[in-house]
């Protein structure tokens, strides 16, 4: 009556059996071969597929006990098959009297069906054996003390909305391990099946029809509110095992595990220009010779909190903290406590995105059955973790509950669950309102960027006033330029958002108003033809809640032009003393860098100016009375491969940009 990680022993045992052996004696070499397959996937938790594999055999074997009787066990851990699995372990426990084990995986069963009292009084009568072994009375208490919770906490249901993901996202493999982009518009996971790199292979990675499928990193974008078809993240994966873990709060890094022979360790991909370079190693002190494989990145990038078997923990897998080091490793690695860490296991660390909110799963503490979601606060006071809390049922279940993030703003929570409703085996699943024990001390700066008010995907670079290390990096989304920025509450920061033409735009943001509570502010910006904010920072007073109002950068005219093609058809033609056309095509601190050779047979390029902090413009040596005239011109510089240059213009020697003019009403005369 072993529990699942110890049936390796088990089968052995089995297998080694005289019963066993005559049972399969008679079985064809590839019936034998099936068999043994389905053992290896089952110890290794594949319970779906051991499943299959059984049943495939029933065909050639519908009367061997033996079979049926490990085809329930399967069952047991399928929640669409748990009707069978009581079918089929009832009619073994009737026929064959012998089997010792078969009242163990009923009892267990009744556990995961919630019926409680019946799994009590099976495993407490069978703790009445006088002759039962250590380790089988272990996994017995463990069972009891599983249903005990069970029993109180399903009493009280907690009110949450749980939903599916749904398709394309969710299907019959297995998907988990979400992370969660700070816009909420790009899904990671960890996906299992049809669909990974190599197909079916054996423990050699080799194909194998008989094998099983190994983990790859997969991807999904929602376009208007809907989840589009995932696909495998193909310069990260490989033939062999590739789970995604965590994602950096600004979304630049992503956390890969990896195995190690029999181990495993955690690996980190940067991305550039929108994809994820090759993964490294995490450098420092997180990494040991023993298993490491869940991180969460605190908001400050400055502490990850991960799980380790590493020896001189409470037991199994434990719960660590690293800071990370000047030469940007990680150290200081020191144990969560007693308080968090049991002598089962504890995983999938998530750190809030205040750092006062710890969400973790684990099989101990008052879990009611296999790993359960917990959180744990953060006493300021005395510097320790709070006694964790149970998430409660419906978010708990009897099965594995494992994984959870919560969004940027902390309003929903995503996470992975094998529970019954499922498309199959385990699912990603999202929660609203979000769990969390403490109310969110953070401030959220959120909106959309756009390039004449069209969406626009660019780096959002974040620093903290008195520290001259950027505190991250952000992006907008390319599809629908949003993007959401998480900032602890009582600093002051600076939000640069770049475009390559154009120049910065850098916004001033102080949030100490907001200390010790949560705000939201809408910060909108638009670059380019519609653009009414001068190059000079903004400056943004945060205040506690959530604030609709835009610190908008769009147009603001009283001339009614609302578009380039509105100015050409009223002032395309007008000719102003003192007034000519330039058409730019960079902002750079590096101008020798630029590729001139690009617009070489149009004309040439040369020094505009600087706008601010060394950014020095360049434009072309041609310039223009009529905006009719630059705006030919400017098609031409666009189609030769400058598809983002622009007019701009100068008015007795001083530089403007179009917009600028119509505030200043120069044409108002014409």
């Amino acid at each position: 009556m072993k529990k699942l990680i110890y049936l390796v022993l088990f089968f052995a045992f089995i297998q080694s059996s005289h019963a066993q052996d005559s049972q399969t004696k008679s079985w064809s070499a590839e019936d034998k071969q099936t068999f043994e397959a389905a053992n290896k996937l089952f110890n290794k938790r594949f319970y779906a597929q051991a499943y299959e594999k059984y049943k495939s055999l029933f065909a050639s074997h519908e009367n061997d006990l033996f079979l049926k009787f490990v085809t329930g066990v399967s069952a047991v851990y399928l929640n669409d098959k748990h009707e069978e699995a009581e079918s089929l372990l009832n009619e073994v426990k009737a026929k064959d009297k012998k089997n010792k084990d078969v009242d163990y995986y009923l009892a267990l069963l009744f556990h995961k069906t919630y019926q409680f009292d019946k799994a009590l009084e099976l495993a407490n009568a069978l703790l009445t054996n006088p002759k039962i072994a250590p380790e089988d009375k272990a996994e017995l208490e463990r069972l009891v003390f599983f249903s005990k919770n069970g029993k109180e906490i399903y009493q009280t249901p907690v009110e949450a909305r749980i939903e599916n993901l749904g398709s394309p996202i969710n299907t019959e493999n297995a998907e988990y391990a979400p992370v969660v982009s700070p816009d909420e518009e790009t899904i990671i996971y960890t996906y299992r099946g049809k669909e990974s790199m190599g197909g079916l292979v054996d423990e050699n990675n080799k194909p194998n029809p008989k094998g099983d499928y190994n983990e790859d990193i997969f991807v999904a974008k929602k376009v208007d509110k809907v989840w589009q078809t995932p696909s495998g993240l193909a310069e990260l994966n490989s033939i062999d095992n590739d789970a995604a873990i965590a994602l950096s709060p600004d979304g630049e890094l992503l956390f890969i595990f990896k195995y190690t022979g029999d181990n495993g360790d955690i690996y980190v991909s940067h991305r550039d220009n929108g994809k994820y370079g090759p993964a490294e190693k995490l450098a420092g002190d997180i990494n040991s010779p023993s298993w490491e494989g869940s991180v969460s990145m605190s908001t400050d990038q400055k502490k990850i909190y991960f799980a380790s078997e590493r020896p001189g923990g409470f037991g199994g897998k434990d719960l660590y903290v690293a800071t990370k080091n000047e030469d940007g490793s990680w150290g200081n690695v020191k144990n969560l406590g007693d308080k968090i860490n049991t002598k089962y296991d504890e995983d999938a660390p998530f750190i809030s995105p205040d750092s006062r909110t710890l969400v973790f799963s684990s099989e101990g503490h008052n879990s009611i059955g296999d790993f359960d979601l917990f959180t744990s606060d953060w006493n300021k006071a005395d510097s320790s973790w709070a006694a964790p809390k149970n998430l409660g049922y419906p978010i708990n279940t009897t099965d594995d509950d494992l994984f959870y993030v919560l969004s940027a703003d902390g309003k929903r929570g995503y996470f992975s669950s094998a529970r019954k409703g499922g498309k199959g085996d385990q699912d990603l699943y999202m929660i609203e309102p979000a769990i969390a024990a403490k109310k969110t001390f953070i401030t959220i700066i959120k909106g959309k960027v756009t390039e004449n008010l069209v969406p626009y995907e660019t780096d959002i670079t974040v620093s903290v006033e008195g520290d001259s290390k950027n505190y991250g990096t952000y992006r907008s989304n390319p599809e629908s330029g949003n993007f959401v920025v998480n900032l602890p509450s009582g600093k002051n920061y600076k939000l640069t958002f770049y475009h390559e033409v154009l120049g910065d735009k850098i916004f001033n943001v102080s949030t100490e108003q907001v200390e010790d509570d949560y705000a939201e502010k809408l910060v909108n910006v638009n670059f380019g033809m519609s653009d009414t904010a001068t190059f000079n920072p903004q400056n943004v007073v945060i205040k506690p809640g959530v604030d609709t109002g835009k610190v908008a950068t769009a147009s603001n005219n009283t001339n009614n032009i609302t578009s380039e093609g509105d100015l050409l058809s009223k002032y395309g033609s007008v000719k102003i003393a003192g007034l000519k056309y330039y058409i730019q095509v960079a902002a750079t601190v590096s101008p020798e860098k630029y590729n001139r050779s690009v617009l070489k047979k149009l004309c040439k390029i040369k020094d505009g100016g600087i706008l601010r902090d060394n950014i020095k413009l360049l434009i072309t040596d041609k310039e223009f009375e009529t905006l009719n005239d630059a705006n030919a011109f400017l098609k031409e510089v666009r189609a030769a491969g400058q598809p983002d240059a622009f007019i701009t213009a100068k008015l007795n020697g001083q530089r403007y940009y179009l917009v600028d003019l119509i505030k200043m009403k120069v044409w108002d005369s014409k």
